[in-house]
């Protein structure tokens, strides 16, 4: 099967001139929460992942797994890994890439000036900002490659495709869900995340019982434009533009994120929770994790191959 799908990649690869064989590796890990991934020259997929297993029928799972292999192969062919390496390096130095987002009120300056000077204050507060820009970028990058993907490929690649995302659709919880996780330990960011999550990759919120004048909503809605943008754009700048302006508008809410993450790490360093028990970036790396709809991140450091 594994060749199989290297045989679709290269027949797709070279369709653009992509000269090198993209490698795919299949593997069965149950309890490995981990789904699908490409460093852009290997595809990795758990064929034992639950989104496969909890399908019945050889035919219904080789969908699924050919699904998760549309997306990681829309990496490969669709995302610019070298202009992304720019906009963190870029933000890293405090520099906005690919220039300074637009400013609507003293609000959106004040938020900017703050996400500098909490970017400066801290090498640690610089990581954990890292993370949520590749975050959030991974969300626009995913909704990008997969939109390109059921245009150009109709056929069994996006056939595949819109089955593992009827699956993922169903399974994503409704803002009404996310709010109650608040009351329990969740955050508003993770609800606003999961709102642009849920726009981004299917075109719609699931919004349980929970009205249209709810901040975590009405923050969705004021990004609409730019989300469309980020979706249908073939400049990868456009999604670096997108993203700037979601850390921007949602500076207040993620810095509290931020700020909660840094205050459990502290405590449970002072606990002698064990190895890495203190560590800001994996506790946020494990919460992010948790919070992903379509894949791990992809990385590389190469341009698309289309």
């Amino acid at each position: 099967l594994a060749g199989h799908f290297e045989d679709m990649a290269a027949a797709q690869t070279r369709r653009y001139h992509y000269n090198r064989r993209v490698r795919v590796n299949l593997y069965w890990k149950p309890k490995d929460s981990f789904t699908a991934a490409t460093d852009n020259m290997q595809i990795r997929i758990n064929t034992g992942h639950p989104l496969v297993t909890k399908v019945k029928g050889r035919e219904s799972r080789y969908q699924i797994v050919c699904g998760m292999f549309a997306h990681e192969l829309g990496h490969v062919l669709y995302t610019d890994f070298l202009l992304y390496q720019s906009y963190h390096a870029f933000l890293e130095s405090g520099k906005w890439f690919p220039e300074p987002p637009p400013l609507r009120n003293i609000t959106e300056r004040d938020a900017e000036a703050d996400f500098l000077a909490f970017q400066a204050s801290d090498p640690k507060n610089r990581e954990l900002v890292a993370l949520v820009t590749h975050d959030i970028l991974n969300i626009l990058e995913d909704g990008y490659i997969e939109n390109r993907m059921l245009l150009d490929y109709p056929g069994i690649l996006g056939s595949s495709l819109e089955k593992i995302r009827q699956v993922q659709f169903d399974d994503h919880p409704s803002m009404e869900d996310m709010i109650e996780q608040e009351a329990d330990g969740g955050h508003i960011w993770q609800s606003i995340h999961s709102g642009l999550l849920s726009y981004m990759l299917w075109g719609e919120l699931k919004y349980g019982g929970t009205p249209l004048s709810d901040e975590r909503i009405q923050m969705v809605f004021s990004l609409l434009g730019d989300l469309d943008k980020a979706l249908v754009s073939r400049d990868a700048r456009d999604r670096c533009r997108t993203a700037n302006l979601i850390l921007i508008r949602c500076w207040s809410h993620i810095k509290d994120l931020l700020e909660n993450i840094k205050e459990q790490a502290d405590n449970a360093a002072s606990e002698g929770g064990g190895s890495g028990a203190g560590d800001p970036n994996d506790l946020l790396s494990s919460l992010l994790s948790a919070l992903a709809g379509g894949s791990e991140e992809g990385t590389g450091e190469t341009s698309p191959g289309d």
